[in-house]
């Protein structure tokens, strides 16, 4: 349940969404929700799949560390497997 909701249940998983900045003609940053710098491609040499992957890598240590911090362990590989970050 989301705040949205009316609960203050406290999810399982942070949440963050990811933006492309492209104020910049020939780069493209890759940003998170609040701003923070993810990555940063070429616009000639960009793909999607990398853009996926440079997310998904951000995510993964994102959970690592949420996780560490709780005190708890997690394979943080199979819990990105099949989501859409």
């Amino acid at each position: 349940m989301t705040s949205e909701e009316g609960s203050n249940e406290e999810l399982p998983f942070p949440k963050f969404d990811y933006h492309l900045d492209e104020s910049d003609p020939d780069i493209l940053v890759l940003r998170r929700q609040d701003g923070s710098f993810v990555a940063a491609f070429s616009v000639r040499g960009v793909t999607q799949a990398s853009i996926i992957e440079a997310a998904r890598k951000d995510y993964r240590e994102l959970l690592r560390v949420y996780w560490e911090r709780r005190g708890e362990a997690a394979d943080t590989e199979s819990d990105v497997e099949g989501r859409d970050v």
